[in-house]
Formats: C-alpha cells, sequence, structure tokens
C-alpha cells in the first residue's frame, strides 16, 4: 500500500490544473516580487492590482505571449486570460517605455492563447499593435476613459466578434482592426472625428455601420474587402479616401451630403452598389471611383464637378444614363469603356478635354451631343459602340484619333467638322453602315485603313487640300462606287489603299494626264474628267 501511494504522489504534477491567480502590489516595480519564477508561468488566469511601470509590464508581457510551454515541466500552461481592472499605469522608462494610463505598444502583440482582456478602469490610450495578432482574442468592454486606440492595436485579432467604442473616442489610427476577420459589429463612438486608413480593411463579416456625425473623413481603405457590408450611413462625411470602399461587394447605397473629395478607386468594384448621390463641394471625381460597380444604374453628380477621372465609371454595366453637370470640364480616358446599357450622352458646352477610350465598348449608345471645346476625338473614343447612329462633333474638332469610330457598325452618316485636318488609322474601319462621306475642305491627311471594310460606303468626296491617304484606306469597300477628287495635284496613295474596291474616280477637268503620270496612280485606269 505505502509503494501505491508514493507512485500517486509522484503522479501528481501529470494531473496539475491551471490557476487562476490574483496579484495585488502596492507600489510600481513589484511584480517580480509578486510573481517568482517558480510559479509565473503556471497561471492561465491573472488578474493583477496595483500600479505597474514599464518594468512590470515588460514581464507581463513575457507572460502573456508565450505561445508554448515548456514540456519538462507539466506545470507550466498558456495565459487564456488577464483582468488589469484594477491596474494604474505609472509613466516610466525602464522596461517598456510607458505613459501615464497608456498600455504600450505592442504590449501582447502575438499572444496567440489570450482569449479575454479586462482593461484597466483609468485607461486612456491602447498603444500601437497592442493586441496585433491575438488571434484568440475574443469581445471585451473598453473603459469610458478611453481617448485613443493607436494604429495596429487589434489588427489580426481573428476571434472578436463585436466592438463598442466608448464615447471619448475621436481618432481610428490606421490598421486598428484590419483583418479582424470575424467582426460583424462595430459602435463607433459619438465623437469620432476621423477613421483612419484601412482601419477595418479585410472585416469580411461586418455587415452594417453607422458614421457618427462629427466624423469627417475616411481614410484610404478603411473599409476595403468588407464584402459584407451592405449599409453604411456616412451623409456628414467631407473626405472619402483612395479604396475606402474597394470591393465592398454587398454595399448597396451611398448618400453622402456634404463631400468633398472622393478618393481613386474608393468604390471600386461595389457591385451590388446600385444608387449614388453626391451633394456638396466636390469638383472632382477620382480616377476608377466607381470602377466595375455593375448594378450601378442612378447616379446623382453635383453641379460643382469639373473632372471626371480616368476609368471613374468604366464597366458600370447597368448605368443605362447620367446627366453631367453643366461645368464639366474634362472626361478622362476609359471613363465610361464597358458601360453597355447607356444610352445617350450629351457632354456640356465647357468640356475641353475628352480622353482616350472614353465611350469605348458602350454597345447600347444611340446618340450623342458633343457641345464641348474639344478639338479632337481621341484614340478609341467610340471604338465598338456598335448601336451607335447619330452623333455630333463640335466645329472645333481638328483630328480624329486612331479606331476612334471603329465598330461602329450602325452609324449610317456623320457630318466631319470644317475644322478637321487629319483622319487617323482605323478611325472609321468596320463602320458597315457609313453610307457617304463628305470631307472638309482643311482635311490634308487621311490615314492607313482608315475606312476598311466600310462594306456599304458607295460614295466619297475629297478636298482640294488632301495631300495623303495611307494604305487600305478604303479597301474591303465592295460598295464604293465613286470617289470625287477636287485637287488636279494627286494625293499620294499605296498599292492597298483601294484594295477590294472598284470606283470610278471623278477628277478636275484636264487632270487627267498628271494623275496618269503619277507614280501612285499610273496603274489606275478608272478615271473620269468631270
Amino acid at each position: 500500500m505505502k509503494r501505491h501511494i508514493l507512485i500517486l504522489l509522484a503522479m501528481l504534477p501529470m494531473f496539475f490544473t491551471a490557476a487562476a491567480e490574483t496579484i495585488t502590489v502596492d507600489s510600481v516595480g513589484k511584480l517580480a516580487t509578486q510573481l517568482p519564477e517558480s510559479t509565473r508561468f503556471t497561471i492561465s488566469e491573472l488578474k493583477i492590482c496595483g500600479p505597474l511601470n514599464g518594468q512590470d509590464l515588460k514581464l507581463l508581457q513575457q507572460i502573456v505571449t508565450r505561445t508554448k510551454t515548456n514540456k519538462k515541466n507539466p506545470n507550466e500552461c498558456l495565459v487564456t486570460s488577464v483582468d488589469l481592472a484594477d491596474v494604474i499605469i505609472v509613466e516610466g522608462k525602464d522596461g517598456l517605455k510607458t505613459k501615464n494610463g497608456e498600455l504600450p505598444a505592442s504590449l501582447f502583440a502575438g499572444a496567440k492563447s489570450l482569449q479575454n482582456v479586462v482593461f484597466p478602469q483609468t485607461l486612456l490610450i491602447i498603444g500601437k499593435s497592442c493586441f496585433e495578432d491575438c488571434e484568440s482574442l475574443t469581445d471585451f468592454t473598453l473603459p469610458e476613459s478611453l481617448k485613443a486606440i493607436e494604429a495596429n492595436a487589434f489588427e489580426d485579432c481573428k476571434s472578436i466578434t463585436t466592438v463598442t467604442l466608448p464615447a471619448g473616442v475621436r481618432l481610428l489610427e490606421a490598421d486598428v482592426f484590419k483583418d479582424c476577420k470575424s467582426l460583424t459589429s462595430i459602435t463607433l463612438s459619438k465623437d469620432l472625428t476621423v477613421i483612419g486608413n484601412e482601419a477595418f480593411f479585410g472585416c469580411e463579416v461586418l455587415n452594417n455601420v453607422v458614421i457618427p456625425e462629427d466624423v469627417t473623413e475616411i481614410g484610404n481603405a478603411a473599409f476595403k474587402k468588407c464584402a459584407a457590408l451592405a449599409d453604411i450611413q456616412m451623409e456628414k462625411v467631407r473626405k472619402i479616401g483612395n479604396d475606402a470602399f474597394e470591393d465592398c461587394t454587398s454595399l448597396t447605397a451611398v448618400t453622402l451630403k456634404n463631400i468633398n473629395k472622393i478618393g481613386v478607386n474608393a468604390f471600386e468594384g461595389c457591385k451590388a452598389l446600385s444608387t449614388v448621390t453626391l451633394e456638396g463641394s466636390l469638383d472632382e471625381l477620382s480616377n476608377d471611383a466607381f470602377k466595375d460597380c455593375t448594378s450601378l444604374s442612378s447616379i446623382t453628380i453635383p453641379s460643382s464637378v469639373k473632372v471626371l477621372g480616368n476609368e471613374v465609371f468604366n464597366d458600370c454595366k447597368n448605368l443605362t444614363a447620367i446627366t453631367l453637370p453643366d461645368g464639366l470640364k474634362k472626361i478622362g480616358s476609359h471613363a465610361f469603356e464597358g458601360c453597355t446599357t447607356l444610352k445617350e450622352m450629351i457632354i456640356p458646352n465647357l468640356v475641353n478635354n475628352i480622353g482616350t477610350s472614353a465611350f469605348e465598348e458602350c454597345t447600347s449608345l444611340d446618340s450623342v451631343a458633343i457641345n464641348g471645346l474639344i478639338t479632337e476625338i481621341t484614340t478609341d473614343m467610340f471604338r465598338n459602340c456598335s448601336s451607335l447612329r447619330s452623333i455630333t462633333i463640335p466645329n472645333t474638332v481638328r483630328k480624329i484619333g486612331l479606331k476612334a469610330f471603329q465598330g461602329c457598325s450602325t452609324l449610317s452618316e456623320i457630318t466631319l467638322p470644317p475644322a478637321l485636318t487629319s483622319i487617323g488609322e482605323a478611325a472609321f474601319s468596320k463602320c458597315t453602315s457609313l453610307v457617304s462621306l463628305t470631307f472638309p475642305v482643311a482635311v490634308k491627311e487621311i490615314s492607313s485603313s482608315a475606312f476598311e471594310e466600310c462594306t456599304m460606303l458607295s460614295i466619297v468626296e475629297l478636298p482640294a487640300a488632301l495631300k495623303r491617304i495611307g494604305g487600305s484606306a478604303f479597301s474591303k469597300c465592295p460598295s464604293l462606287k465613286t470617289v470625287v477628287l477636287n485637287t488636279s495635284a494627286p494625293p499620294s496613295i499605296s498599292k492597298s489603299t483601294f484594295k477590294g474596291s472598284a470606283p470610278i474616280f471623278l477628277i478636275p477637268r484636264g487632270s487627267a494626264a498628271v494623275y496618269l503620270s503619277h507614280k501612285d496612280w499610273k496603274n489606275v485606269s478608272s478615271f473620269k474628267e468631270r
């Protein structure tokens, strides 16, 4: 029997249960004496009372952030709970640098077993990265004394589900709750004024946010990739940063009544966003602001807007109509590219710059009125607008760029402006409904493939100022019967200029000898003087 008792006594450490311990200190720098090395790693639930300085907090950090135990000591365990309700943090430079009322930077960062925290009742600041990567940390109550939460404080805390910010918190710094994958609800403090960059980036199940009235700024990527965010109330916000709501794929509506800045990519990829109302002193819709908002059907743009940035509405496939403000001056490249249900576009009088591919692939676009002062129809501007029937080009236009109207297969007629001097490569190629063309007197050059495969084109009148017609400019135009040349000085052509076409060339009376002797025209026989 005695032998059996000795065996049982020897096995007791194997059945040791991790302890809950309350430690009270009466002055700073004393925690180590209350937590001797023999016991400090055998506590799973730790409550501390009294004043702590940086030296005490350094020891606490070593205890709480351990991620594995000593297998040779079966009594050891990892800390799962820390209660600091009765702790007073005192300023000091020993150990961890501390300030009065502040949990210092990175205090519990990486404490993967930590599940519960009770904060000091007198806490003012939670320092940078204080709880970063505490992946088991669940919900907690922040004290009413709290004034600030610094950058990355709770980043990658993947088990937090709800957070309520005390009334006194005025600033959420960058990355505070970034990648908190289980965070579903956040109640923001009424005194909050700024939400920092990437504050809620990647909070995938966060679904409802009410922005307090005093918040004026939402930082870059603040809610990026919050895929479940369906509703956010932020009518008073004045500034929205770059990427702020990018890929918030459940967001359905946005109303901003006092906005003066929307950053690039701000709402890109918000595929459920259908209605946007903007009011305020906004002067620009930045690049990609609403790109790939495939459900967007209605947007109200303030009269103050002067610039639509590059790709601002690119691939907004449900946008059927839009009214541009009278004060608008610039439409960026690819601004409306891929808006496949947009039917009509009226461009205001003050617009003096429209970028490349601005309306490319707007396959339902039926009519366009350009009332502005632009000097160029830029590259690919209306490329593959296959439903375009009518377009008004202002008299100020001097150049039509590369592939500007390529593939506009419904366009049957167009009036070219009197100031036009050059037509770019493939500018009207594959305009298969175009029947006739009269060129303004100032046109000097028609570039390669400009009207290639215009299969219905039957008559063309070329101006006296024309100097060059590029290769394949009128090739594969089987219906082309008549080309009127108004110059006695033959423009240069190539062997492929009229390849696959067989028109009669009407030339000025008495100029046949000149044409027949010209190196580019000498093999052409179908001349007729008029």
